[in-house]
């Protein structure tokens, strides 16, 4: 009922949340917190009227996290052609063909992030493709610039190769969409993220295809900072995610992020116990690609565990094996978990 719009806690529905907070008897840490907000709210900072929670955000107002503005720069990479020709040539009429990369304004340094092979961060506007057509506003995030990067050169580096890049289904659109469902959980505009498929099937769309190719991901180094462009981090990370192992990890992308211990991996996914909301032990499975960071290495001399042959492909395939038994995350205990 405190949705607007089904997509998460309206603003008025935490305020609301935070006045009961204030009101109860108990002193809790909450309550704490729920004064901070409303004592901004009455300054005249932060929440907006018509802004939606997700349960992530409403984590992070309630810990008085700092949020942080988010563009999408677009750019047309046909230099204006698109907008006089591209109903002749594509069978479509388009303002621009969208080259796009995803912008966060810091405090301490504004960032924008793009695929061209590598996968860039820059300064905003910098880029090879020159001064945008566009900027279009997309909202707030409450990510840290190394909250960013990381996952970026440790998540998407592996999707996002020079290798694998393509024009028309696998190029810097998709990544913006992707880090978009980081930073926010909402998809780049459609116009944007669909009109690849739009000209898929026209005869000039397949006959520059491999010359956009070669131009558009084969960037070398820019300023700034960049990934290899192999995956390698990425690798690298998975690496890291043994037996006993903390990580963080969602279910979904742009999910809340989850703690874990992990029980034991396959080549796509971990099996990993945690801690449910209500505090009880539950065993998940963390896709390979939802990977967010490795917390802590495992402890010395973790009992690794065998697991059966058809728990291991059941694991690969997306099915969840059986739950552990009770000793399984006696780490995750020990180690003071949960949160």
């Amino acid at each position: 009922a405190d949705a607007s719009d089904g997509a998460g806690l309206s603003a008025e529905g935490l305020l609301r949340v935070c006045q009961r907070l204030r009101d109860s008897p108990k002193e809790v840490l909450e309550k704490k917190w729920a004064k901070e907000v409303l004592a901004k709210h009455d300054a005249g900072e932060g929440i907006e009227e018509d802004e939606a929670f997700s349960y992530y955000d409403f984590l992070n107002v309630m810990l008085g996290r700092k949020r942080f503005k988010v563009s999408l720069y677009m750019y047309d990479i046909s230099d204006g052609l698109a907008e006089r020709w591209s109903w002749l040539l594509l069978g479509h009429s388009f303002r621009g063909i969208w080259h796009t990369g995803v912008v966060v304004e810091w405090p301490e340094k504004s960032s924008e992030f793009w695929f061209g092979g590598r996968l860039f961060e820059s300064e905003p506007g910098t880029t090879p493709f020159g001064k945008p057509l566009e900027i279009r506003p997309l909202g707030y995030t409450h990510k840290l610039r190394q909250e960013a990067w990381s996952h970026v050169a440790q998540v998407l580096s592996e999707e996002f190769t020079k290798a694998n890049y393509d024009v028309l289904t696998h190029n810097c659109n998709h990544f913006s969409d992707k880090l978009m469902l980081f930073l926010r959980n909402e998809h780049i505009p459609e116009e944007v993220r669909s009109q690849p498929e739009m000209v898929m099937s026209t005869v000039t769309a397949r006959a520059l295809r491999p010359a956009l190719n070669h131009w558009l991901g084969g960037f070398d180094k820019q300023d700034g900072r960049a990934t290899d462009g192999s995956g390698e981090e990425a690798r690298l990370l998975w690496e890291a995610v043994l037996p006993g192992a903390l990580i963080s990890f969602s279910q979904v992308e742009g999910g809340r992020p989850i703690v874990g211990e992990v029980r034991n991996t396959g080549q796509q996914a971990c099996l990993v116990c945690s801690f449910d909301l209500g505090g009880a032990l539950v065993t998940r499975r963390a896709p390979r690609s939802l990977l967010v960071e490795v917390l802590r290495p495992p402890p010395p001399g973790y009992p690794e565990e065998e697991l059966p042959e058809a728990e291991r492909l059941a694991l690969d395939s997306a099915e969840l094996p059986p739950p552990p038994g009770a000793s399984t995350c006696s780490f995750l205990e020990a180690w003071g978990w949960p949160f």
